[in-house]
């Protein structure tokens, strides 16, 4: 599709190198893995039935995820963990190892040849029903549920024209491009310890959940500074003594980044992730693990030259995400739970169901659905009628419900084609009596991002000689369809269709492609 070059050839550009490792996109994976533990010691019990499961710690053991397929990520990995098992001799820690997971992600915008970065953390942990027994067998099942962070980064470097000579400047036109870049990411694991004392040694404890309340954050120089109060609940039985125990403690942090510069945004997703209790005579010590994971990125843009008026130019087209910005709404989620107010009770751990966004022109719908456990001690009059103190449970009850929720977020620029990611993190919990009724207020915190897509021409120098319409490539090791068309400055589905070859297809040594040599003129 070449033209004369007599004309081109008067064509003198000043090009800059424009490079940039673009954040295509992102998103949270969250799934459930159900794990069945089984256990061949008598259980200590309580009125004839074993004791619950004490505290349930897991993380993940690995992680390999990859670019399968056009808008396609391949995930796999698995979950190792313990659980403290309340035998007739004692608490025992019932390890496991290697709970595999595959999972595959629609992500739009992905293509073979791109990078992907992933981090993954428990985000949940709960008991389920009684455990079964059978033949001095006892089956416990746990349900796990695994939150992976997901980013698609693709390296872009391209030679763009930035000026030009002898031709006036009216005859050029001229735009900014912009583009949203990852400067890195990194996990903090942030333990954090305090000590409980008891009248008499505890014989059963139970960590519920924990949550990170104020949390904050400044940008220093190379370094984010990480800082917050961390909330737990716990259960704990010693001698006489039952009930739920809440305490509040300060954490701090940092996070180092070596390209931190004030442009840059600063994105943190904190999650307590487990605790582990340790008994010492009549003092517990308890550690809190905390994963706080931190993605940076920063805007950057360049001035090109994007058409000459009556000039033969060779133009190669961007598909650059566009940042369209981020919206952050405090929840109050108000539920009545269907039980007179009780003696005490306490909040378990919450799991996100579902979370269902939808853009529309200027505003997002959200729809989503909390899996709730509630820990409560009945009132004294309907507990257990006339029986003995002695004879009364001495473990919590526990009521699984789920609660829906839905709100409207106002974000200009947002259509029904721009790209969403939400989070929700649910902090404090507050119960208070109604008329035979309790009523529970949760505290959460959405925050959703939204992007769309922008395709820019630039104008470019040519990689071949003027007038070449077509060449023949022989794949490299390590080439992708993605690569090879960015080293000549087209499409890479233009080369796929001259080929008769997928857009995701992988390429071997040797194999030959045609590349098509496409450029406008005016």
């Amino acid at each position: 599709m070449g033209r004369s070059t007599s004309k081109r050839d008067q064509i003198e550009l000043l090009t800059t190198n424009f490079s940039c490792r673009t954040l295509v996109g992102e998103t949270i994976l969250r799934f459930l893995l159900v794990k069945d533990l089984l256990i061949e010691e008598e259980p200590a019990r309580e009125k004839g039935r074993p004791l619950p499961l004490g505290d349930v710690a897991a993380w993940i053991g690995s992680l390999d995820v990859s670019i399968d397929a056009r808008d396609r990520v391949k995930v796999l990995g698995s979950v190792e963990g313990k659980a403290v098992f309340y035998s007739s001799t004692g608490p025992v820690d019932e390890i496991w190892q290697g709970e595999e997971f595959r999972k595959d992600v629609d992500f739009p915008g992905a293509l073979p040849g791109m990078e992907v970065n992933s981090h993954g953390r428990i985000s949940f942990i709960a008991e389920g029903n009684s455990p079964l027994e059978a033949e001095g067998k006892l089956l416990y099942q746990l349900k796990i549920e695994v939150e992976v962070f997901l980013s698609i980064i693709d390296p872009q470097q391209v030679e763009v024209a930035i000026g030009v000579k002898d031709i006036s400047p009216e005859k050029v036109s001229r735009r900014i491009i912009s583009a949203e870049e990852l400067v890195g990411e990194d996990v903090v694991s942030v333990p954090v310890t305090e000590e409980f004392a008891f009248e008499e040694e505890p014989w059963y404890i139970k960590f519920l959940r924990g949550y990170i309340k104020d949390f904050s954050w400044e940008q220093g120089k190379e370094v984010v500074n990480l800082k917050g109060e961390l909330v737990t609940v716990s259960y704990f039985c010693a001698g006489s003594e039952r009930g739920f125990k809440e305490k509040r403690r300060q954490f701090t942090a940092q996070a180092s980044f070596s390209q931190l510069g004030k442009d840059c945004q600063v994105n943190p997703f904190p999650r307590v992730v487990y605790a582990v209790n340790e008994v010492h005579g009549k003092n517990v010590q308890q550690t809190v693990f905390i994963d706080i994971f931190l993605r940076v990125t920063r805007t950057v843009q360049q001035e090109v030259i994007s058409d000459i008026q009556g000039a033969n130019v060779k133009k190669e087209y961007m598909l650059l995400p566009k940042q369209l910005g981020t919206v952050k709404e405090s929840l109050e989620l108000v539920q009545k739970l269907s039980l007179p107010y009780p003696r005490q009770v306490a909040s378990g751990p919450y799991r996100l169901l579902n979370l269902e966004l939808e853009p529309r022109d200027g505003t997002i719908n959200v729809n989503g659905t909390l899996e709730k456990n509630l820990y409560y001690l009945p009132a004294e009059e309907e507990e257990f009628g006339f029986e003995e103190e002695s004879e009364k449970e001495k473990l919590p009850l526990i009521r699984k419900m789920e609660e829906d929720f839905q709100c409207t977020l106002y974000l200009p620029g947002v259509g029904v084609e721009s790209e969403v990611t939400a989070y929700l993190s649910v902090n404090a919990s507050e119960f208070a009596p109604t008329e035979n009724d309790t009523l529970q207020i949760n505290h959460a915190m959405l925050e959703v991002k939204a992007r769309t897509r922008q395709e820019f021409s630039v104008i470019v120098p040519y990689r071949v000689a003027p007038g070449t319409s077509i060449v023949i490539y022989a794949a490299k090791r390590g080439d992708t369809l993605l690569k090879v068309a960015r080293s000549y400055g087209v499409k890479p589905l233009a080369i796929a269709e001259a080929n008769g070859l997928e857009e995701d297809a992988p390429l071997d040594v040797g194999q030959k492609l045609l590349i098509p040599l496409m450029f406008c003129s005016e």
